[in-house]
């Protein structure tokens, strides 16, 4: 995967987080561990905690379905919780768009630390203290 382009790189890391968090760790964490560039490492991190939380969110209402389902409860209420799931999807599907379009156009959401905080650290090693 080397050589492909960090587009390419981003492109695979969104698709597979919103496929699966499993496709996500072994394409995501392959390319998170081998690539050099930094940003397509923050596209990873920023995917992984996308696809963390939404597959969190699927896990609650997997739960709650199935004790609700196993109580017995009424139509109704089941068919909320499906609504509620659906919802959900809708939400992620346009999240994972928004962010993956967002990220290969080269619009940041979240600030990478570069060589701004590079030449503070350095201006600051730089200096030499005045005797007085």
């Amino acid at each position: 995967m080397k050589n492909l382009s960090s587009k390419w790189q981003k492109l695979i890391v969104w698709l597979t987080g919103y496929v699966n968090i499993i496709a996500f760790f072994l394409a995501g964490g392959y390319i998170f561990l081998k690539t050099e560039d930094e940003d397509v490492k923050t596209s990873a991190k920023t995917a992984l905690v996308l696809t963390v939380f939404f597959t969190v969110i699927e896990l609650v209402r997997s739960v709650v379905y199935s004790i609700m389902s196993l109580s017995e409860a009424p139509y109704t209420t089941l068919s909320n919780i499906s609504k509620v799931a659906t919802v959900f999807t809708i939400i992620k599907i346009v999240a994972f768009m928004a962010l993956a379009i967002l990220d290969l156009c080269g619009i940041k959401l979240i600030p990478v630390k570069g060589n701004a905080s590079q030449n503070k650290t350095e201006e600051k090693t730089n200096e030499i203290p005045e005797d007085k």
